[in-house]
Parts: C-alpha cells; structure tokens; sequence
C-alpha cells in the first residue's frame, strides 16, 4: 500500500501488432480492454502453475533488491 493507503499503481507503455489491433476490432473492443483481457487471462493461468509463480515471485524479489539498492 502507499501512503494513502491506496493499493500501488503502475502505468507501462505496450507496443502492439498489428494483428492485436485487428483482433481487438474484430471482436468490437478498444484496444486496450483486449490487451488487458489478454493479461488477466495470462495471471490466471500463471495462478494455476505453481513453478510460473515462483519464477514471477523471484523476479518481484530481484527487482524490490534493486530497488532498495538504488535508494
């Protein structure tokens, strides 16, 4: 949580195919609710395959190290 007690945020910039914007078009969604589905589809099967986690969860770990270095 931050300071405000408000649960983190982050905005990432994604650069996209043409084939996504496509598939978004043709399934009638704005671009970013497609990739966005695509993401939270991507977090629920990683949730079901526990050494996926455990690669992600190291991952968070050597980043926040970095990051608490750098300060």
């Amino acid at each position: 949580m931050n300071r405000e007690g408000e649960a983190p945020t982050m905005q990432i910039t994604v650069t996209v195919s043409d084939e996504i914007v496509r598939e978004a078009g043709v399934r009638g969604l704005p671009v970013i609710d497609f990739v966005e589905s695509l993401i939270d589809k991507g977090l629920s099967v990683s949730s079901e395959r526990p050494v996926l986690n455990s690669a992600i969860e190291r991952i968070r770990a050597l980043r926040s190290a970095t990051s608490a270095a750098k300060r």
